[in-house]
């Protein structure tokens, strides 16, 4: 063994100062401490992102296969170019819109997804997640699939946007019919101080002409029919329509009841159970109200519960709520169309890679594809940066305990100035004299390391055998997830003893340069 390693195993054994040796032990435990908060914050972390993944990918599929505009009605063709695709292993359309859940006076937003229960299995992990009922009522027996898209109105199929804005605009600027407007001469509402004698009867108005008999290029005015829902106001067709809906649905057995799989959060928020009955309402948006004349109005459906999920993940089991794809496209007058495909592929790696091909080999236009990273970028960059932040912090605090590694050594150098003056009078080189040192300060900081990875291993194995609560509606998960690795504890190592080897070399280098003469004067 080199005589500077034996010499510097003797410093450790032997200490004359007892000042010494307790800034020696304070250095090894701020090591260990330091050590083991950053291995348990990197397994911590590493869970979350594990978890979130886990999660999201569990209700999500790995690419989307998207369409500019409403109407995709080609989703078929589509899916058999999908799976044409290397490395695709499953595709299956989806129709998804915000919708309202309610069950007595209980109501909650939810995002309602149509899904083909046929297909749901080779794309999701729903029926893995599944803790009460089943897919198998999911889809009604006597079900059909509604007709082609071309079938709806012209009106609903062809608007877009900017088509409700100009339309209500337009209705809007438009003047009212004469007929229509109050006369302040004869309205005592508008004339306060009216005198109270009777005012001779008027002769009795014309009635309007319906707009269906009037003369080809005539402009009809703005007397409404009675039955036209835009003559009251939207909230009272909202009403009325619902009313329409529930007794119709009332009507219905429970068993003829299309299914509805909600999660558990909902079904608990909601006092849900198996086979009871829920009512999905579609909200009224302005633009819906604007297009209350063309037909457009909310519509509302009794579903019954064939199952609840849970996918630990609350921001999805709070709002998530599947039915099937062919109900779904009904109950929102969309034909034969849905709003995209997923696609699960076999390497979730590579699913960018696979959505572009996707996009070539459809053409692109108007087809676009969109993988899970890109679906939910914000959230997986948030859980690193957080990761790398709190792995900054807790190294300063391995630095800021290195300290006490310099402060060791100095203090070390100190009280054995004349034994390397004896070294060095003897022919000790300078570089000996630097090993020993630096030996002495690298044991200091691999006994904290080996201290700090085995408490940071056993405080993964208690959190990993008895989990940690935690409230799911701050962190969206109920418990918190830890996934040691190996390599993240082999890196914590190296970092720490990093840190401490150059907090050694310091004092070390400054005792390989005093000279004979400096470590005897005063002796």
């Amino acid at each position: 063994m080199d005589f500077a390693l034996q010499i510097a195993g003797r410093y450790l054994r032997a200490r004359r100062r007892a000042f010494v040796s307790i800034i020696g032990v304070i250095a090894i435990v701020g090591i260990a401490l330091g050590v083991w908060a950053l291995s348990v914050t990197l397994a911590i972390t590493s869970g979350f992102q594990e978890s979130f993944r886990s999660k999201v990918l569990g209700v999500n599929a790995h690419v989307l296969v998207l369409k500019y505009g409403w109407d995709f009605s080609e989703y078929r063709e589509v899916m058999a170019s999908v799976r044409a695709t290397p490395g695709v292993t499953g595709a299956a359309p989806f129709l998804i819109n915000p919708m309202m859940i309610t069950r007595g006076e209980r109501i909650a937003g939810v995002l309602v997804k149509g899904v083909d229960p046929t297909l749901l299995g080779q794309v999701l992990d729903l029926p893995t997640y599944l803790v009460a009922g089943s897919l198998d009522g999911l889809r009604p027996a006597s079900s059909q699939p509604p007709g082609p898209v071309d079938e709806l109105p012209s009106a609903r199929r062809d608007a877009t946007l900017d088509d409700y804005i100009a339309r209500g605009r337009r209705e809007i600027e438009r003047p009212l019919a004469p007929s229509v407007l109050p006369d302040p001469l004869t309205d005592p509402l508008l004339v306060p101080h009216a005198p109270s004698a009777p005012e001779p009867a008027a002769p009795a108005p014309e009635p309007a002409t319906p707009v269906d008999r009037l003369e080809p290029g005539a402009t009809p005015d703005y007397v409404l029919p009675p039955d036209d829902p835009i003559a009251s106001d939207p909230l009272d067709a909202f009403a009325r329509e619902v009313s329409r809906e529930a007794e119709t649905q009332g009507r219905r057995p429970e068993a003829q009841l299309p299914g509805v799989i909600i999660g558990r959060t909902l079904a608990r928020t909601l006092s849900l159970g198996l086979n009871d009955q829920v009512r999905i309402i579609s909200p009224l948006t302005g633009a819906d109200a604007a297009l209350v004349r063309q037909g457009a109005t909310p519509r509302a459906r009794d579903f019954r519960v064939v199952g609840i999920f849970d996918a630990g993940f609350d921001e999805y089991d709070s709002r998530l709520v599947y039915v099937d794809l062919w109900q779904a496209q009904r109950f929102f007058d969309q034909g034969d169309a849905v709003t995209g495909v997923e696609v699960k592929v076999r390497n979730i790696e590579r699913a960018r890679a696979i959505g572009r091909r996707i996009e070539r080999s459809l053409g692109g236009g108007a087809y676009h594809t969109l993988d899970w990273e890109s679906l939910n970028h914000n959230l997986f960059t948030a859980l690193a940066l957080q990761k790398l932040a709190l792995s900054f912090v807790i190294t300063i605090i391995i630095v800021i305990a290195a300290f006490n590694v310099i402060a060791t050594l100095v203090m070390v150098v100190l009280e054995r100035k004349r034994e390397i003056a004896i070294l060095k009078a003897m022919g000790a080189p300078d570089s000996a004299i630097l090993r020993i040192f630096l030996a002495q300060g690298l044991a200091v900081g691999a006994i904290g390391t080996g201290v700090g990875l085995a408490l940071g291993a056993l405080n993964c194995w208690i959190l990993t055998r008895y989990p940690f609560p935690l409230d799911a509606q701050v962190y969206l998960i109920r418990y918190v997830p830890v996934r040691p690795s190996a390599a993240e504890f082999v890196l914590t190592g190296a970092v720490a003893m990093l840190i401490a080897a150059v907090a050694s070399f310091i004092p070390a280098w400054w005792a390989s340069r005093l000279t004979p003469v400096e470590g005897l004067r005063y002796e």
